[in-house]
């Protein structure tokens, strides 16, 4: 089965942008009306939430992503009965998992969100999980079979029942307690993810691709492959949640009180890092992508397709990102003054500006890694890369304040995407061209930013003086980067039968 990786991607891409800034927008008007301390309260609540999701169903969509897809490249295969192993271990998973946070809510309450009064939205918050877990399973289906247009609808729906009940219960109830804002992000997750569950439900029947013969993985083989996917999904998680549980701690113990804590921790995961991660949408379309195609490939043996897809897709993941690089640092101040962050704001995004090119890197380095199959290998360098964070966390945090945050960053990104560069490039057989990938986009972006300051000061603009300023500045600074890349870019070879139809 082959598929237009350029369409799906623009498919996603359009929707995924449309979601997440619509995201942004919702964060600034929750942040007028809760205030920054109610976002931080809400962050840290949806921290806990989404660690449960991926414990109570193990990254089902991974799993029904890429063992479906393997699955689709074997001559003698059933799909759906892959399917049905993914279900059955995922929904058992979520039942002991809501039953173990049902029974240990007033711990987690005191451990995690700080708060001994949260208990019963934690309990709350647990009889989400088999829905989302079941309409996490539904959508991987979607995926591994090439529908891109029916996982866009999907996330659009549970992104308009999410966002749009958030911002009703923010202006009706105004709550401020923090037992209030938890119970908002219970009953609002258990809404939006039953909606987007009840599509995907109605559109199962119509997805059904032939069988040719039996499962190719028995119940326990399926579980053997699927068991360190699920462990390090968790693993990955856990870690990101004790991070985010941590930061807010080792603020006050530089001085803060609990509320500024809060707040500068809201500030950090509601505007700043979206900020940081919004332009990488397309990156993340086109790396659910990439699991199914060279999970698929890899299953088929084709060596050549997958090392000409990772070399496609590292490619165009530096050259954008070093662009992005540049916008950030460029317009960095007025972008936290219009989200509403102020100049804390501006001044974290472009201080890890610099870093944004190994946050992308990870999101199809990670990819690349789980579609060939070398799921031990990414949680070994999660569990190192967060050890790494937590640590300068608790170590950073306390003497340097919020820019001990900064330097976490740095270390765990540099570090963590520098060791996924060398295996991926080990297991696909490529050669590193430091002038392609490196030298290249980071002269382009110098020279496009200085031809077009060149251009704005004989016109006597400023490139900051307001948006359709930097609008302006921003789109003429990517035609010239573009065009210098396109001028220096070398000839491709010529395609092969092996590698197919390419990014």
């Amino acid at each position: 089965m082959q598929r237009s990786i350029v369409k799906d991607t623009v498919l996603l891409t359009l929707m995924q942008m449309i979601l997440d800034g619509l995201t942004l927008v919702v964060n600034v008007l929750l942040n007028a009306r809760l205030g920054s301390e109610g976002i931080g309260i809400l962050t840290l609540a949806a921290s806990f939430f989404r660690l449960a999701c991926m414990v109570a169903g193990g990254n089902a969509f991974l799993c029904v992503s890429r063992f479906v897809s393997e699955e689709l490249g074997k001559a003698e295969r059933n799909p759906t009965g892959i399917l049905r192993h993914c279900i059955f271990v995922s929904m058992i998973l979520s039942g002991v998992t809501c039953a173990g946070i049902c029974l240990f809510a007033g711990t987690l309450s005191a451990g995690f969100l700080h708060d001994p009064t949260l208990t019963a939205p934690i309990r709350h918050m647990a009889y989400a999980l088999p829905v989302v877990t079941l309409a996490a399973c539904m959508k991987g289906w979607c995926n591994a079979l090439c529908r891109a247009g029916l996982c866009a609808a999907a996330d659009g729906i549970e992104f308009v029942l999410h966002s749009g009940l958030n911002v009703a219960a923010a202006v009706l109830l105004q709550p401020t307690k923090a037992a209030v804002l938890c119970d908002m992000t219970a009953w609002v997750s258990l809404i939006a993810a039953g909606g987007e569950l009840l599509f995907l439900l109605c559109i199962f029947p119509k997805l059904r691709p032939g069988r040719t013969g039996a499962t190719s993985l028995t119940l326990r083989e399926y579980l053997r492959l699927a068991v360190p996917v699920m462990a390090g999904s968790a693993l990955t998680s856990g870690l990101s949640a004790a991070n985010d549980a941590l930061v807010p701690v080792t603020l006050q113990q530089a001085g803060n009180s609990t509320a500024e804590a809060l707040s500068q921790f809201g500030i950090f995961e509601a505007m700043i890092l979206p900020t940081l991660f919004f332009p990488s949408t397309i990156l993340c379309s086109l790396a659910g992508i990439l699991i199914t195609e060279i999970a698929r490939e890899h299953a088929a043996q084709r060596k050549a397709r997958i090392r000409t897809l990772s070399m496609k897709a590292i490619r165009r993941t530096i050259e954008f990102s070093v662009f992005v690089t540049l916008i950030l640092l460029t317009f960095g101040d007025e972008i936290g003054e219009l989200l509403g962050g102020g100049e804390i704001a501006g001044n974290m995004i472009r201080l890890l500006a610099p870093v944004v090119p190994f946050i992308y890197l990870e999101i199809v380095l990670e990819s690349i890694i789980k579609g060939l199959g070398a799921q031990m290998f990414s949680s070994l360098n999660y569990l190192c890369e967060y050890i790494v964070r937590i640590s300068i966390v608790l170590i950073c945090i306390p003497l340097m304040g919020f820019h001990g945050i900064v330097l976490s960053y740095y270390a765990s990104n540099i570090a963590g995407n520098t060791a996924r560069l060398i295996v991926v490039f080990r297991r696909t057989g490529m050669h590193f061209d430091a002038a392609a990938l490196l030298l290249m986009p980071i002269f382009a972006s110098v020279l496009s930013v200085q031809v077009s300051r060149a251009v704005f000061l004989v016109m006597h603009l400023d490139p900051e003086g307001s948006v359709p300023a930097m609008v302006l500045f921003t789109m003429l600074c990517a035609g010239i980067y573009l065009g210098v890349l396109h001028l220096t870019k070398k000839t491709p070879p010529q395609r092969t039968a092996e590698e197919g139809m390419l990014i």
